[in-house]
């Protein structure tokens, strides 16, 4: 409390106000923070307002004050209370009962309340991002079953209209396997259009996904060749059955039909 006041800074906040000069040495006076103070320190940015705080909106510079040089900081501890951070490797219910019980050994007066692991504070901050990519991906879903019964609908009715060409294909010596190549391979040129279109619509709309997104781009290659191999493999399901009922036409009736 006696010493002289210091403070540590980020490196954003060394980069907005100092540029690429060195901060360590320089005073700083911040109001109604009992004078000027001494940086001693800078280190790295932390994500206190969410892990989507690295756009350039939220990126806010930061810096740091011993609390006991706080101008009336017993009080405002006493009044307030402070916010401690514990490394463990043990279970959270039994490293909370230790520190509760080394909080009473030390004073009665003091008490711990509002205990959270990491991973509470992580998901609890992640509630609307996880919401809406529900929402999202319940759409897509729908999306997709949709997709599905488009494509079998499609392919049905081009299996129904070509049934004599189909026929005659047969009565000419053409075999089932090549039939089913036939149309399996029609169904999935569309659908490889349809893949085509939607890879490029939907690198036009990561932009909008960025800031639901932690830990992947949203240019990520690797999930647009996954979601491209599914989509391809849903079609592929989608196609065989209409694939396999004109695989079976028979010949003669075929060529009767109308």
């Amino acid at each position: 409390e006696t010493s002289p006041r210091v403070a540590a800074v980020d490196d954003v906040f060394a980069k907005q106000y100092f540029g690429n000069e060195d901060p360590i040495g320089h005073r700083i006076v911040l109001k109604n923070k009992g004078g000027a103070s001494e940086i001693v320190g800078v280190v790295g940015h932390v994500k206190q307002w969410g892990l989507d705080s690295d756009d350039t909106e939220s990126l806010r510079a930061q810096l740091y004050l011993p609390y006991m040089q706080l101008p009336n900081a017993a009080i405002q501890l006493s009044w307030n209370g402070t916010g401690v951070i514990v490394r463990y490797s043990a279970g959270a219910a039994a490293i909370g009962d230790s520190i509760r019980a080394a909080i009473k050994a030390l004073s009665g007066e003091h008490v711990m309340s509002q205990t959270q692991t990491m991973e509470e504070i992580i998901a609890d901050s992640l509630n609307a991002q996880r919401f809406s990519m529900v929402l999202l991906g319940v759409f897509a879903a729908a999306a997709l079953g949709l997709a599905v019964v488009g494509i079998y609908g499609v392919v049905s009715y081009l299996v129904g209209e070509r049934t004599n060409e189909i026929g005659i294909r047969v009565a000419m010596g053409a075999d089932r396997s090549d039939v089913l190549r036939m149309v399996l391979g029609e169904g999935l040129k569309m659908t490889l259009v349809g893949v085509v279109i939607g890879f490029v619509a939907a690198l036009g709309l990561t932009r909008l996904m960025a800031s639901l997104l932690f830990g992947v781009r949203g240019t990520d290659p690797l999930t647009f060749m996954c979601m491209a191999l599914l989509l391809a493999l849903v079609a592929l399901a989608a196609c065989y059955l209409p694939a396999r009922r004109a695989a079976r036409v028979d010949p003669m009736v075929a060529l009767r039909y109308e």
